[in-house]
């Protein structure tokens, strides 16, 4: 397999030398868009769909719902479809809970302010529940009115003790953390405008099944029928969600999943799919940047017959009884993860996940090292081999390293026309590989931060060759760190003015700086 045909595929399946007609399609193409830096998910979305705005991502978000922001690989938040929600749900978000439910603890007993917790287990029992009560009875809340409901919220930890970054805070994030990560509750709306942290979180039952009722929304359990515009594998059915894929492509089981883009808009309908070569700028203009659309009650709020209705008790909740957390043996329960047959997501097994989250990686982001994998997915190597296993790969040789690929994806991708794009911070795309040598090449100490998060790039046709920033006046600055051409230059320079357009009054300053994103910046 040859780096050009590694770059053909990148560009392809990722929606950047052809652009996507939806959201949802867009997502489709990687797996699942950052979602650490909120701006990070809409500027991904303007660089692969067509003449898409802000409020065309919110309504996948928030009104259709057939996506959703998760707490998953790496303990990064995503935002993805549903069904793929729901794989990355068993195969890696149950771990990390489990993870931070003993630190979490370990804190409470250890480092309370002004006092330790005694019990901090059975305590952060009855808190989680609690909250998920008052959750349930409010519909959407944010922090602040579940701290309200809820007072022990307001429990502090004292960090770093002696140090010059002490620090004195409440647990309310980690607790609202630990619900999210064991699959109870999910972040809605933002407070403010796109670029907010600050979510109003909903029941994550609540929230799917208003997500089924939306009329024409793909999240129907049970729903049939082609879903235009899909094109991934997955021969490995998410359980009480059907299979996600579309017919024809690599190993796909011909079902359709929940959460797979509906019926065309009828502001869209008949829009044919752009190229995304260099010449193409259909992209909507600066209008609706930064408006939101709708109401908090629009969030998610459960119907008042239910509200309210969920037990307080632990085993109601959908969590591990404390009576067997943390002791050893083979169970999902036993292990400290909440139990598949009581959690708020369909029951599916860790090792089905798995096999099913590194076929989806497989395709948009192979042939690739087993070590790509298993940096992407934050997975061990007996989760990743075990996975592996199931899948069966084919090994391929890239360029004299071992590599690994879909038995049934070995054919070669026609190269597409040339083609640029500027991605933004923390990108799917820049952060789908561990090693990235072969498309960042020399510019590395210019494009990441020292924890290694990338910052807004310019790519060609499958390598990085420039950055940008968002400067305060408004502007688009880009900075070619490589020679690509006069017409690539020109057309740089044009997808920056458009991109100045799209944005309009709203300013984007990605929550990693680097080196060349400051610098740009003035």
């Amino acid at each position: 397999m040859t780096l050009a045909q590694r770059r053909a595929r990148l560009g392809v399946r990722h929606h950047l030398a052809a652009r996507a007609t939806t959201v949802e399609e867009a997502v489709d193409g990687v797996v699942a868009l950052h979602a650490t830096d909120p701006a990070s998910v809409y500027l991904s979305a303007w660089s692969r769909v067509r003449a898409v705005s802000v409020a065309d991502v919110e309504h996948a978000l928030y009104t259709r719902r057939t996506l959703l922001r998760l707490l998953g690989m790496r303990r990064t938040v995503f935002v993805t479809d549903i069904a793929t929600a729901a794989q990355v749900q068993a195969a890696c978000s149950y771990d990390i809970a489990a993870r931070q439910r003993r630190l979490l603890e370990k804190q409470l007993g250890t480092l309370g302010h002004p006092d330790n917790v005694p019990n901090p287990a059975d305590w952060l029992d009855e808190v989680l529940a609690s909250v998920e009560k008052a959750l349930r009875a409010r519909g959407s809340a944010t922090a602040q009115q579940l701290a309200d409901d809820e007072p022990r919220l307001r429990q502090q930890l004292l960090m770093s003790k002696g140090k010059p970054y002490e620090s004195i805070g409440n647990v309310t994030s980690r607790v609202l953390f630990q619900l999210a990560a064991e699959g109870h509750i999910v972040r809605g709306r933002p407070r403010g405008s796109w670029q907010s942290t600050q979510y109003y979180w909903s029941p994550l039952i609540d929230w799917l099944a208003e997500a089924a009722a939306f009329p024409g929304s793909a999240g129907k359990p049970g729903h049939s029928g082609p879903v235009a515009g899909s094109a991934r594998p997955d021969s490995v059915a998410t359980a009480g969600l059907g299979s996600s894929g579309s017919a024809g492509q690599p190993g796909h089981s011909g079902r359709v999943a929940v959460g797979k883009p509906g019926p065309t808009d009828p502001g869209t309908a008949g829009k044919s799919g752009s190229s995304g070569s260099v010449a193409d700028a259909g992209r909507t203009g600066p209008g609706t940047a930064g408006k939101s659309g709708s109401s908090v009650g629009e969030a998610g709020r459960a119907d008042p017959g239910t509200a309210g209705k969920s037990g307080s008790s632990v085993a109601e909740a959908g969590r591990t009884d404390p009576a067997t957390a943390g002791k050893s043996g083979s169970s999902v329960a036993e292990a400290g993860r909440p139990d598949p047959s009581t959690a708020d997501w369909p029951a599916l097994s860790e090792d089905e996940a798995r096999a099913a989250l590194a076929r989806r990686w497989l395709y948009a982001f192979g042939p690739a090292p087993v070590a790509d994998l298993r940096w992407w997915t934050g997975w061990n190597a007996g989760q990743t081999k075990k996975a592996l296993t199931a899948l069966a790969p084919a090994e391929v040789d890239l360029d004299g390293e071992p590599a690994i690929a879909l038995p049934d994806d070995l054919a070669p991708v026609a190269a597409p026309d040339p083609w640029i794009a500027l991605l933004p911070a923390l990108d799917p795309t820049a952060m789908g590989w561990q090693a990235r040598d072969w498309y960042v090449g020399p510019h590395r100490p210019a494009l990441f931060d020292r924890s290694g998060n990338i910052g807004p790039t310019i790519w060609s046709d499958g390598r990085i060759v420039g950055a940008w920033s968002h400067r305060p006046s408004g502007e688009v600055a880009v900075r070619l760190l490589e020679d690509v051409g006069a017409e690539k230059a020109a057309a740089v320079e044009a997808e920056a003015v458009r991109l100045s357009e799209w944005l309009g009054e709203a300013r984007v300053v990605p929550k990693f700086r680097t080196p060349a994103e400051k610098e740009l910046a003035g």
